[in-house]
């Protein structure tokens, strides 16, 4: 690496990291104090606020680090064209080659510190958080209709005609906790043939069955079950404890009580995986998915978008009009990011197509206002 590249990477990655903090500590002070004004439950302390505030912090730097990113550039490049820093750089030779490599050195490490809060830390925090308010305020994942679940019948699973199951859980914990259960199994010819109802259960993973595969289990508490024989003869029973074998995972169960932007890639995936498998819409979710995948690429695109502030020569400066303009434009994309996502939901566009137009059309506007500002020296 060069000296030339060496002290515009550390004066880039300097200005993003300080913006990067200031956004963070500004909103969360801002959740802060949202959340003092929002406590009514006794169980819910000074503490705990803070423990959850610390939480949130990956999820604010998450959100905030493609704009700091943004800004922190326009702010470095504006500062060297204020004391004409760049007209000197490109005269001793700093080629259009040298300025991409230097985009992509200076971008690595903040795109990969961006895929792992993605995929690690915000999941991870996020998790903790949903425990600790459920420990300490007692609620629980509670749906006005209904979470309803379904679930296939796995080949080695079919002791008997028993092809699929849909479940209704009126509320569910992230501990596995289920309560105002319905339960509705069906043969291969969709016939109805046993109804089950309880107040409680539980999902269980289990460590492995006879083939030594992990097997997860429903446990129905007390259920009230309704047998529908073929000739239409309906038999009701009850038992303390009924296990249900299950090939729905932990993940897809916790998936299920959570927004798709808050999951990580990886978990969208197989959430995917089951919804195709269960025939249920998912180009929502394969939006997400993608735009998840794409998320860490914008820091490139941003430093790109901010290149050409260094080219505009201005010797009264100028510099707060050009972080002006960074704003802007970042509002406007991401207003035009959930625009697209809508208008493609609706028009049931490709998702990869939907997650990459908004970048590829950042990215065109970046090598655009780069090549006009400085064409003949970057070509040379």
């Amino acid at each position: 690496m060069s000296i030339i590249t060496k002290y515009i990477i550390t004066d880039l990655l300097k200005k993003i990291l300080f913006l990067t903090v200031g956004f963070m500590l500004l909103f969360a002070f801002f959740s802060f104090i949202a959340d003092i004004e929002n406590v009514t439950n006794k169980n819910v302390n000074f503490e705990s606020i803070i423990f959850s505030q610390v939480l949130n912090l990956p999820n604010i730097i998450y959100d905030v680090i493609p704009l700091a990113t943004l800004i922190g550039s326009l702010w470095s490049f504006s500062s060297f064209a204020t004391g004409s820093e760049f007209v000197v750089i490109l005269a001793s030779g700093f080629s259009f080659k040298n300025f991409l490599r230097m985009i992509f050195i200076c971008g690595l490490p903040l795109v990969i510190f961006t895929f792992f809060l993605s995929e690690f830390f915000v999941p991870a925090t996020d998790f903790i958080k949903e425990k600790i308010k459920i420990k300490e305020t007692g609620l629980e994942q509670a749906h006005n209709s209904g979470l309803w679940i379904r679930d296939f019948i796995k080949n080695d699973q079919k002791k008997s005609t028993l092809n699929e199951r849909i479940i209704k859980v009126g509320n569910i914990k992230i501990n596995g906790e289920l309560s105002l259960i319905q339960i509705y199994e069906f043969d291969k010819n969709n016939r109805l043939i046993r109804k089950i109802e309880s107040n409680f259960g539980l999902f269980i993973k289990s460590k492995s069955n006879e083939n030594l595969e992990p097997v997860n289990r429903w446990e129905i508490y007390s259920p009230v079950i309704l047998e529908v024989k073929e000739n239409g003869v309906i038999r009701k029973k009850k038992v303390k404890i009924l296990a249900l074998e299950t090939s729905i995972s932990k993940d897809t169960l916790f998936a299920l009580t959570i927004k798709p932007e808050k999951m990580s890639a990886t978990e969208l995936a197989k959430y995917i995986s089951y919804l195709e498998q269960s025939n249920q819409e998912t180009s929502s979710y394969k939006i997400v998915f993608w735009k998840k995948v794409i998320y860490p690429f914008l820091i490139w695109i941003m430093i790109l978008i901010a290149t050409p502030s260094a080219f505009i020569q201005n010797r009264k400066g100028g510099i707060g009009l050009k972080i002006f303009a960074g704003v802007l434009f970042g509002i406007i994309f991401h207003l035009f990011n959930g625009l697209v996502s809508h208008i493609g939901i609706l028009n049931t566009w490709p998702a990869f197509f939907v997650a990459v137009l908004p970048p590829i059309s950042a990215l065109f506007i970046g090598l655009f206002l780069l090549l006009k500002t400085q064409r003949p020296a970057l070509l040379h």
